[in-house]
C-alpha cells in the first residue's frame, strides 16, 4: 500500500503539469477574449458625461469571460444573463469590431432586454444596456481584449 501511495504522489506533479499545458492550449485557441460584466447597478453615470464604467460598477459586477474569434457568433448564458452575439472586424480599423447582440438580464426585481449593434475598440468597455426604474438599476457592459492580455 505504501508503494502505491508513493507512486501516486510521484505521478501527481506530471498530471498537474499536463492539465496546465492543456489549459494554455485552450486559452491560446482563440485570439480574443470577450468579457461581459453585469449587475444591479449603473454602468455609466446618469448624465452620460463619461462613457467609462463607474468604479462601483466594476467593483460590484459579476464577470464572465469567453474566448472568441475575430469573426464569431454565439451566446453565453448564466442563471441571470443571456447574451447572443455576432462579432466581425470593422473594415479599415484593425482594433475595432462590429458587435451585434440580443440579451436579457433577470434580477429578483424584474428583467430587461435589449438588442443592438455597437463598435467595440479593443480594451475599451462599452455599456450595452441598462435600466433605471422602480426599485432597481441594472447594467450590462462588454469589452474585447487579446487572450494574452487583460
Amino acid at each position: 500500500m505504501a508503494m502505491f501511495r508513493l507512486a501516486l504522489f510521484l505521478l501527481m506533479p506530471g498530471v498537474v503539469q499536463a492539465d496546465a499545458t492543456s489549459l494554455e492550449t485552450y486559452l491560446s485557441a482563440k485570439p480574443l477574449r470577450m468579457e461581459v460584466r453585469y449587475c444591479e447597478c449603473a454602468v455609466i453615470s446618469p448624465d452620460g458625461r463619461s462613457p467609462d464604467p463607474l468604479p462601483g460598477f466594476m467593483d460590484q459586477a459579476d464577470a464572465l469571460s469567453v474566448a472568441v474569434e475575430a469573426q464569431d457568433k454565439g451566446f453565453i448564458s448564466t442563471e441571470t444573463l443571456f447574451l447572443g452575439y455576432a462579432l466581425q472586424p470593422e473594415a479599415g480599423a484593425p482594433e475595432a469590431f462590429r458587435f451585434q447582440y440580443v440579451g436579457d438580464f433577470t434580477t429578483p426585481r424584474g428583467h430587461n432586454s435589449a438588442r443592438g449593434a455597437v463598435i467595440l475598440e479593443k480594451n475599451q468597455w462599452v455599456s450595452l444596456w441598462g435600466s433605471q426604474g422602480g426599485d432597481g438599476i441594472t447594467g450590462v457592459a462588454v469589452r474585447l481584449t487579446d487572450t494574452t492580455g487583460s
